[in-house]
């Protein structure tokens, strides 16, 4: 798929690569248009006209593009920035990484996801405040997955197709959902808190419920390859 000459692009660099001496190739993430890759040329250059590029083409800024060519890689150029930079700093700089390697990692090209860009907008703009509410990234993790066909169903249990029981044990099982069927030697979770998240509440058990089980769905979605970003954040605890 191409893209249409000459159009503009509202949204965020998720991710960006050195391209010959002076140039980026930027991964860009935009509501209409999705992920796309874009050629800078010069954005690293000191001199000239784009020796303030590359200062642009940072994480968490909203910027307008305007796209100067066809293809599957365009070159592009700044407009302007639609927002300033955000002072997102520790933990939370690494938390908006893993979500960008999420979005850069799981998302097609050219495929429009609006509702995760309006969320992944709403993350971003949250991460500068302190503290950041840690079920607000698990809440975009599973509209992520849902997105991709993968959302997660708290509500009932995939064996029998009977509601979750509060006073029951379940396993989940990527791709089925929970099973009170256990076997094995994966994690259990109690059906109390599986039906409080059915609820849309995220209590801090539940986070830590939706952390293993969006890990193990994205492990699967990786083929087994693991996340730079999720590395940083273990090490920092």
């Amino acid at each position: 798929m191409t893209i249409s000459d000459r159009s503009t692009l509202v949204g965020f660099v998720i991710h960006t690569r050195k391209f010959r001496d002076t140039s980026l190739i930027v991964e860009f993430f935009d509501r209409d248009q999705g992920r796309c890759g874009l050629l800078f040329r010069g954005a690293r250059s000191s001199k000239g006209k784009q020796a303030n590029v590359a200062a642009d083409l940072t994480l968490f800024k909203k910027i307008r593009v305007q796209q100067l060519s066809r293809g599957e890689l365009p070159l592009a150029k700044i407009l302007e920035c639609v927002s300033g930079p955000r002072v997102i700093r520790g933990q939370s700089s690494i938390i908006g990484m893993y979500v960008n390697e999420l979005i850069y990692r799981l998302l097609g090209p050219f495929e429009a996801h609006s509702e995760v860009f309006d969320a992944y907008e709403s993350l971003i703009e949250s991460l500068a405040l302190a503290p950041f509410d840690l079920g607000r990234l698990r809440r975009f993790e599973l509209l992520l997955l849902a997105e991709l066909g993968y959302g997660i169903d708290f509500s009932y249990d995939s064996t029998t197709g009977q509601e979750i029981q509060d006073d029951s044990v379940y396993q989940y099982i990527h791709g089925q959902g929970f099973s009170s069927g256990l076997g094995g030697s994966g994690m259990k979770f109690p059906g109390h808190e599986l039906n409080v998240l059915s609820k849309g509440e995220m209590s801090t058990a539940g986070q830590k419920i939706v952390k293993q089980v969006v890990r193990q769905a994205i492990h699967h979605l990786l083929d087994g390859r693991g996340l730079k970003s999720r590395e940083m954040l273990e090490t920092r605890g």
